[in-house]
């Protein structure tokens, strides 16, 4: 009689890894309201955030939805020497402004801003840790100069590889790259944060946020959309790990996922005008963090967290 091969026994690890790692994604929709986009009147500009992935899955869908956004800044992260080469000859006539930075620490980690007006950089921070860096640049918009802060913050990874242990330890990393990055932006300008955060709504870096006076732009929007998935066999892994952080004197008119392209994570975008803290900032209830901090309290929040077989 014939017996069935014994698994090995690091197969039956991973498989629990896994497991269990998809038990930690699974997370209900909340049920919390809304607001509908405003028409933006006067003076605007238009953020796009996208993590292209590095391996370079079809750059040329990258380049059409960017294109297509019509987003008067782009920011960028997991960019090559080869996503550099193809998006300037691509995007040339569109952004007249292109700036690339390569990770002396990982492949892949590159940043990138892409804007039809002039930047200025602030400061690049390289990375203290050995993963990725930051990059604050000051640009002019239609609504007067605003600093972004692109970000690809530190990955579910613990230091030995582990996504599971990662998953669920490696919150504080996050928090301190973010710190660090936040100390050297003017503190005289508005600014934006941008990027893949590698992190959801309810986690320690996105509410020591909303502690320093900044609001979560797509949540008010939409509040189930993921902006990364992949897939595990049958399952479809979901996170909301992209956003756009913006300080109180800029007002977020809307917000949304672009489902596009071929990375595993979706671009995210924001219209912006001038925020009503700088005139009269009782009259946005979504501008500042202290609001969203009500609002938060209210129930769990919907972190677009999901599997679906």
């Amino acid at each position: 009689m014939k017996t069935s091969p014994a698994i090995p026994s690091s197969t039956k690890c991973v498989n629990r890894s896994v497991f269990l790692l998809i038990l930690c994604v699974i997370v209900g929709s909340g049920c919390r309201s809304t607001r509908p986009p405003e028409t933006a009147v006067g003076p605007r500009f238009h953020i796009l955030t996208y993590n292209v992935n590095w391996g370079g899955p079809r750059p040329d869908l990258a380049a059409e939805v960017i294109r297509a956004s019509g987003a008067d800044i782009v920011c960028l992260q997991e960019t090559t020497p080869e996503w550099e080469q193809f998006l300037r000859r691509a995007l040339s006539k569109e952004y007249s402004y292109a700036e690339f930075r390569q990770s002396k620490h990982r492949a892949g980690g590159g940043l990138a801003f892409l804007s039809k007006t002039p930047g200025t950089e602030v400061a690049y921070v390289p990375s203290n840790t050995g993963w990725f860096d930051g990059w604050i640049t000051k640009f002019e918009t239609a609504v007067g100069p605003v600093q972004i802060l692109n970000v690809h913050l530190h990955p579910p990874f613990s230091e030995r590889g582990s996504v599971v242990s990662g998953y669920l330890t490696t919150h504080g990393d996050r928090l301190r790259e973010m710190q660090r990055f936040y100390s050297l932006r003017k503190a005289d300008l508005p600014i934006l944060i941008a990027g893949d955060f590698n992190d959801v709504e309810n986690s320690p870096v996105l509410k020591w946020l909303k502690t320093q006076d900044m609001a979560n732009s797509l949540p008010q929007f939409d509040r189930s959309t993921a902006t990364w998935q992949w897939k595990y066999g049958p399952i479809t892994l979901k996170r909301r790990m992209d956003h756009i952080f913006y300080s109180p004197e800029l007002n977020c008119c809307s917000a949304d996922v672009i489902r596009a392209g071929a990375s595993d994570h979706f671009p995210v975008e924001a219209v912006f005008t001038r925020g009503k803290a700088a005139t009269m900032g009782k009259g946005n209830s979504y501008a500042t963090a202290s609001q969203q901090a009500e609002l938060d309290s209210k129930g769990d929040p919907a972190l677009g967290q999901e599997a679906q077989r």
